[in-house]
């Protein structure tokens, strides 16, 4: 264990040609976990799997793993237990929160508004770390849902349910099939990397029915290493990974394949010893990311610019708009006939909603190299993104809640989290407030224009004009200019950003005035347009 946290994982996925034993082997392992969730689902033993640090197939017997009419072999039902076992122990923290919040509602009353209610929890409920900080034990999205099916229960009830436990109101549930292969010693799975290819060999059923060991047999199976993946691995600690997991993924046009998922150690890269360079970026719907880089406290480059091709926007809006359109026919269908569900019609929906996903994971993906890119050709040190993870949209704005839904920024943040580590990147998050309000250059709150030659305000305007200094920008370029303001403040002393110094603008190593003339210089971007193969 203490050799994993100095290494840093990351697993490649490779994609098995279809076989029908793949498919038995996906149904009796299913079925087995699901039976063993329901058999285990107790506060004893999602207590007893949370409090130890063995491997969860060494709390768990294997001998508990029983499929009527159907053989497992032992490694097998190793993994199901380890599969259950990890599932049960992700319930453990969740329980705990439980317990927390339905203590402070019974306090406050169910009445409380809920804003309060977490808040209340969020204080209450804290941990100390090495160097006497106290840090909230709870994330709060988690205090956020477990108050809400407080709430929930209590209207459905109507009565005092403290009387009912945490497994009462939760159903353990297999969503995803993530089989682990990591509990066997070679005798369910069997594999040998030369760089180029993987040898594999699984145990898999031979009929739909196995009723003893003979009717598990080996199969043999080669998996070609891509170029790309085989430089990465080159520089992993070892050419040999550690234990798969068996997933499967939906890929374009509805079609399930099952995929190996290896997982390489590698060793993290040492920070370089560069100045204190900051790449700042706010992150946008229509402009996906603009960024600015700074150094010493000033700004040393032009805003740049991620953005959508313009095509590339509507297709995305088009795909809400047919989705809408097969809701309501779907309504409609439900509401003449009720036994009739219009199959067809949510397979349409359906098959939207994954082609919608793809084309969001596609342009994170490439928004986040592109934004790594950036900072290794500054020779940055830091990135500094918002922490928009509690943020909420106005009431009573429904077309901005759906725009906000779709958004790229937990997928992006998320990436450019797992990445960094990687590339050898600190990453930051910092508050978002009123960072798109106060002025870099001379910290005074400034006013929303319809833009740069139409100063009147408005306050769904995209443009910034400072009234006290003339200062005139982009609303995304001011945002991404005090991020990296933000990113050097101390909020338990200072309460707002016009109390922090301005920054000024660096031009080839020449300071600038601290207003530009005109604003018109700095309204020169550089800008990148994403295009994908969806585009």
């Amino acid at each position: 264990m203490p050799l994993r946290k100095k290494v840093l994982t990351k697993s490649y996925q490779f994609k098995l040609p279809n076989d029908e034993r793949l498919d038995w082997f996906q149904a009796h392992t299913t079925k087995a976990a699901q039976k063993l969730l329901e058999e285990l689902w107790s506060e004893e033993w999602i207590s007893k799997l949370g409090e130890s640090g063995l491997k969860a197939y060494k709390v768990i017997n294997e001998a508990q793993v029983l499929l009527p009419d159907i053989y497992l072999p032992s490694r097998i039902r190793r993994g199901v237990a380890e599969w259950a076992g990890r599932i049960l122990r992700g319930q453990y923290k969740r329980m705990d929160c439980y317990y927390d919040c339905l203590k402070v509602v019974n306090w406050l009353g169910v009445e409380t508004n809920e804003n309060k209610l977490v808040a209340v929890v969020m204080q209450h409920c804290r941990t100390k770390s090495k160097n006497g900080k106290t840090y909230p034990l709870y994330k709060k999205m988690m205090v956020e849902q477990t108050i809400r099916m407080i709430k929930n229960w209590h209207k459905k009830l109507s009565i005092d349910f403290s009387m009912f436990e945490y497994i009462d109101f939760v159903e353990p549930t297999i969503q995803n099939f993530t089989f682990p292969f990591g509990p066997d010693d070679k005798q369910a799975i069997q594999y040998q990397n030369d760089g180029q290819t993987i040898y594999l060999r699984m145990k898999l059923p031979n009929t739909a029915q196995p009723r003893s060991i003979a009717d598990w047999l080996w199969v043999e199976i080669e998996l070609t290493i891509a170029g790309k993946i085989r430089e990465k691995i080159l520089m992993a600690i070892s050419e040999q990974p550690r234990k798969p997991t068996l997933i499967t993924k939906t890929l374009k046009g509805g079609l399930c394949y099952f995929f190996l998922q290896f997982p390489w150690d590698y060793p993290k890269k040492p920070r370089k010893e560069r100045p204190e360079r900051v790449l700042a970026i706010d992150l946008g719907l229509k402009k996906l990311a603009t960024c600015v880089i700074c150094q010493d406290r000033k700004q040393i480059s032009k805003p740049i610019v991620i953005k959508l091709k313009g095509l590339q926007y509507r297709h995305i809006e088009r795909f809400y708009t047919h989705i809408v359109g097969i809701q309501k026919k779907l309504s409609k269908f439900k509401k003449q006939n009720r036994a009739y569900l219009g199959v067809n019609i949510e397979e349409e929906r359906k098959r939207l909603y994954r082609k919608k996903n793809r084309l969001g994971n596609e342009l994170a993906f490439v928004t986040t190299n592109a934004l790594l890119q950036i900072a290794e050709d500054w020779q940055c040190t830091k990135i500094v993104i918002e922490d928009l993870r509690d943020y909420k949209p106005p009431r009573g704005r429904r077309s901005w809640s759906r725009k906000m839904s779709e958004w790229l920024h937990g997928r992006i943040a998320f990436q450019l989290e797992y990445n960094c580590q990687e590339a050898g990147f600190i990453l930051q998050k910092i508050c978002p407030w009123n960072t798109s309000t106060h002025c870099p250059r001379c910290t005074a709150k400034g006013q929303k224009v319809l833009g740069p030659n139409n100063l009147v305000q408005d306050k769904k305007g995209r443009w910034f004009n400072c009234l006290t200094c003339g200062f005139t920008a982009d609303r995304d370029y001011i945002a991404a200019v005090n991020i990296y303001r933000a990113s050097f403040i101390n909020y338990r002393t200072i309460k707002n950003l016009k109390d922090t110094n301005p920054i000024p603008y660096m031009d080839i190593g020449t300071p600038r005035s601290t207003v530009p003339s005109g604003g018109s210089e700095m309204n020169c971007t550089n800008t990148i347009v994403v295009v994908t193969g969806n585009g």
